[in-house]
C-alpha cells in the first residue's frame, strides 16, 4: 500500500489566505487613512513648511552676518 504523500499545506490554506487578505487590507487602510489625514490637514502642513523655511533663512542670514563682522 502506498502512504498518503500529501502535505499539511492544504490544511493551512484558509489561514494563509486570511493572513494575506488581512495584510492587504491593513496596507490599504493605512494608505487611505494617511491620504485622508493629509488632505484634511493640508494647510497646517504647508504653514509649518513655510515657517521652517523662514526660520532656516533667518538662521543662515544671522550666521552670515556674524561671520562677516
Amino acid at each position: 500500500m502506498k502512504k498518503n504523500s500529501t502535505t499539511s499545506l492544504g490544511a493551512l490554506h484558509p489561514i494563509l489566505f486570511f493572513m494575506f487578505v488581512y495584510g492587504i487590507s491593513l496596507f490599504l487602510a493605512i494608505f487611505v487613512c494617511r491620504t485622508v489625514y493629509f488632505s484634511i490637514n493640508h494647510d497646517v502642513a504647508e504653514n509649518s513648511k513655510t515657517e521652517l523655511k523662514a526660520n532656516l533663512n533667518y538662521t543662515v542670514t544671522t550666521a552670515s552676518i556674524t561671520a562677516l563682522k
